[in-house]
């Protein structure tokens, strides 16, 4: 990943608001994209891949705002 990574308040707020054991499998998946570049869909059920698709659109929009803003 060429831009840096924002992890904001309210990507926080979204994964602190998750159950516990959803908390745990999209924070990874978040590691697993974002840091070690693999894709995390195969670990995720149906209802966490929703999640996780709108975790993702936070982190990337987040991201490019604030590149655009340096």
């Amino acid at each position: 990943m060429k831009t840096p990574l924002i992890i904001s308040p309210r990507v926080i707020d979204t994964i602190n608001s998750l159950q516990p054991s959803d908390r745990t499998s999209i924070t990874n998946a978040l590691g697993m994209e974002f840091i070690l570049g693999q894709n995390p869909d195969k670990m995720l059920t149906p209802m966490q891949s929703i999640i996780y698709a709108v975790v993702r659109f936070y982190v990337t929009q987040d991201s490019q705002r604030q590149t655009v803003a340096s």
